[in-house]
């Protein structure tokens, strides 16, 4: 329904772009326009034109179309007669089944079944026989089935094969037909009073219909030539393929409306009868190629008239020349319902001053078009026409601002509602465009809503490994996702970065090191960063699998998926991508370490996780923003304070610090004293590092006993110390029993603090990783009284 609504859109600009002076007749426009392969009363497309024609059914010989690939699999198409040829019989391999031999199938018996009686090579024509052993089956008083057929005689049967094409059965001995068309001729003859020529031309008729093809004869101009024409321009953008039968439908709706033209009538009016075509047969396809047909129409007269795409107030993207940003979902920048008539005109001024400068994309103004509808609802609710632009007062302004405060909206929503009519304001006031405006009629810097950076959404790593897993990759549908999948896992770009890469988009550099070239679309500029052989591998395993499907070539690494890009001009759609990763996440079994089942992620959500990754893999802040291609530090450092946000919680959560006398200092988990002795320990360890712990000393002071850490007070430590202390610990008792040898009192007493320290550390640390003691480090009870 999204896609019919912005189309309706769309077609509005149908009805607002108008005639220029002294158009040319419509009839002379559509004959320049169509060639002349176009200018014909039925057009057959070329077997294999999968534009127009489709694929074609892969038994040898058939002229139809292929409209099932058999499985979802291979390469392979069949019609819907040998579709159900196929089913029936049982569904074997595709390959085997088609070099067995397949017979070709008429329209009015799509598998014509032989007679069941034993060695007849005639064909059926009611339940199990045919003619000859149909009577003499009732005479015999109608036995059991089998135990008739395997005694029956041999029927006659004529000298050569059915007059219908395609049909492989003997006639009958009297006739040029097989038993099975044989007896539907006697219907049409007791109906339709056909004789037997007659009957055989309606039958070619019928496999006529049932080849690719578009017939213009029964159409009255200038629907006739609009019809060629728009088959014609579907060709032209060898994107999307078209369904010869959903043309004729469409076409004769149209026709049966009593238009002579698809530009006759308004868009409300099309929007009428097209709904009542979508109630009364499901007709959605005939309505989306009517609607096409009218937008290729309307192009084709506005073009030809002169029209400027900036004339009405609906505008079309496409039409206003701006390809760098094609990409962009948006279809239409529409100012319809914008009142009054001159704020309306200055928003149009104002968004295509800056369309030209190329200072905003065409989606970001449609956004901001429909922001400034926002101010213009609210001018209508209250009542105030706003006629001229001295109306337009600061105490209006003020009055908005408040109504936009409360509204049910989040921040980031007002911030824009307000930032839309300041951005607007202060530039119609710089160019000068409207000198009645009063001067105050403006908003100042401080009364936009703020917005906050929100957080960064990287996925728990405990579900992020399930993500990636190998087995879990392999469930994606196509080559084409996984691969587009785990690029963006490895790499971390964005999903329309990554979509959109050029076919060969990798380079090496000095050293041989591979290097991925890509487009940042939302700076709009060139990128580069190097990656590893895993992400090689998996774009050159893309490439193989790109060429394997379009031989003549293709401009992307990742075109778009299934028979509507048969030409490889339309790259893998964002939207698409993320529907198929949505119901891969949600038919999987992905939990959380609650055993829980995930929450649904996104793409963009794997650049968080990866950035993360290397933020706690201490690379640094500067390397990572030139990885991910930020346009400042500042947007890499939210993903820092993420990384600092979950190693304090860690650090919470097991890391509890003992001091010397083994004693557990833990930090409060919650309050503004939690955050500043988090800031003091992360400071004193960048103050000064320690091989054995961390400095407790408040940060104004400083050490005056930079070497007796295990006699002060200040000293703590973690449980990633414990090897340390024990070695330690092993080497003080070596130096007390070299000093008790040596007889030196002095340096034993000075150990002997140092060692009971150690061992009550390490029976701290033990007691919080829950580890038994060494005997190595255990001490005598009466030392450590």
């Amino acid at each position: 329904m999204r896609h019919a609504h912005s189309t309706a859109s769309v077609l509005r600009v149908i009805d607002a772009s108008g005639a220029a002076a002294n158009p040319r007749a419509w009839s002379e426009v559509l004959s320049a326009a169509i060639r002349p392969e176009f200018a014909v009363e039925v057009y057959w497309p070329e077997r294999g034109d999968l534009i127009l024609f489709g694929h074609v059914c892969a038994v040898e010989g058939c002229p139809r179309r292929g409209n099932s690939r058999p499985g979802r699999t291979g390469e392979w198409w069949l019609c819907i007669s040998h579709q159900e040829a196929w089913i029936a019989d049982g569904r074997r391999p595709l390959d085997q089944w088609l070099a067995d031999g397949v017979a070709l199938l008429t329209a009015w018996k799509r598998r014509l079944q032989p007679c069941f009686a034993s060695g007849c090579e005639r064909s059926r024509c009611c339940g199990w026989w045919c003619f000859f052993h149909l009577k003499r089956w009732v005479q015999a008083g109608r036995p059991e089935r089998e135990s008739f057929a395997q005694t029956a005689a041999p029927a006659p049967v004529g000298q050569c094969e059915c007059g219908v094409p395609g049909c492989e059965f003997p006639t009958t001995s009297r006739s040029r037909l097989c038993d099975a068309h044989q007896r539907t001729f006697f219907w049409f003859r007791y109906k339709q009073g056909l004789d037997r020529d007659g009957f055989l031309a309606l039958l070619a008729a019928a496999e006529r219909r049932l080849v690719p093809h578009y017939d213009f004869s029964s159409f009255a101009e200038p629907l006739r030539s609009e019809l060629r024409y728009v088959i014609q321009q579907r060709l032209d953008e060898n994107r999307h393929a078209l369904d010869y039968r959903r043309v004729a439908s469409a076409a004769e709706f149209a026709a049966g409306l009593g238009v002579s033209s698809l530009l006759d009538h308004d868009q409300d009016w099309w929007q009428s009868r097209l709904r009542k075509l979508e109630r009364r047969d499901g007709g959605c396809p005939a309505v989306a190629f009517l609607r096409y047909a009218r937008l290729a129409l309307a192009r084709l007269r506005d073009r030809v008239n002169g029209v400027d795409p900036y004339a009405g107030d609906v505008w079309l993207i496409e039409e206003l020349g701006i390809p760098e940003f094609e990409y962009q979902p948006a279809r239409t920048i529409s100012f319809a319902g914008i009142e009054p008539t001159w704020f309306r005109e200055l928003c149009k001024r104002w968004a295509r001053w800056r369309l030209r400068a190329g200072t905003i994309s065409p989606g970001t103004m449609s956004g901001h078009a429909s922001k400034l509808r926002a101010f213009s609802d609210f001018l209508r609710d209250r009542g105030e026409p706003m006629s001229v632009p001295e109306q337009l007062t600061r105490e209006l302004l003020e009055d908005y601002r408040a109504h936009v405060r409360a509204l049910p909206y989040g921040v980031k929503h007002k911030h824009q509602l307000i930032g839309a009519m300041k951005v607007l304001l202060d530039e119609v006031r710089a160019n000068g465009w409207e000198p009645r405006l009063p001067a105050t009629a403006a908003y100042y810097k401080g009364e936009v809503p703020v917005t906050t950076k929100p957080l960064p959404r990287a996925i728990d790593e405990y579900v992020m490994r399930q993500i990636e897993d190998p087995a879990n990759i392999a469930r994606l549908p196509n080559p084409t996702t996984r691969n587009v999948v785990t690029l963006l896992i490895k790499t971390g770009l964005r999903t329309i970065d990554a979509t959109r890469l050029p076919f060969d988009p990798v380079r090496f550099d000095a050293a041989g090191a591979p290097v991925l070239l890509y487009y940042n679309h939302k700076l709009k500029r060139d990128a580069a960063r190097p990656i590893d052989d895993i992400v090689l591998a998996t774009i050159r395993a893309q490439q193989q699998e790109v060429q394997a499907r379009y031989p003549d070539g293709c401009p992307w690494l990742f075109p778009a998926i299934g028979r509507l890009n048969p030409g490889g001009r339309d790259p893998l759609p964002g939207a698409s991508l993320r529907h198929t990763i949505k119901c891969w996440l949600a038919d999987g079994d992905i939990r959380d370490p609650r055993g829980e089942k995930a929450r649904i992620v996104t793409l963009h959500q794997f650049r968080h996780t990866l950035a993360t990754r290397m933020i706690n893999a201490e690379i640094p802040i500067v390397a990572i923003s030139r990885l991910l291609d930020h346009s400042s530090i500042a947007m890499t450092e939210v993903y820092a304070r993420l990384s600092d946000e979950a190693l304090k919680r860690e650090f919470e959560k097991y890391n509890q610090r003992v001091n010397i006398r083994g004693e557990v200092i833990p930090i409060d988990p919650a309050g503004l004293i939690s955050e500043a002795a988090w800031m003091k320990e992360r400071i004193a360890r960048a103050k000064q590092t320690l091989p054995n712990g961390f400095c407790g000393l408040p940060l104004q002071q400083s050490c005056p006993h930079p070497n007796a850490c295990l006699t002060c007070d200040h000293f703590l430590t973690t449980e990633q110390f414990l090897p340390v202390h024990r070695e330690q610990l092993a080497e003080t008792e070596r130096l007390i029993a070299q000093a008790q040898a040596e007889g030196s009192e002095r340096k034993r007493e000075m150990n002997e603090t140092v060692r009971l320290n150690l061992v009550r550390i390490i029976e701290g640390l033990e007691s919080i990783a829950g580890q038994p003691r060494d005997d190595q480090t255990d001490a005598p009870a009466s030392d450590a009284a």
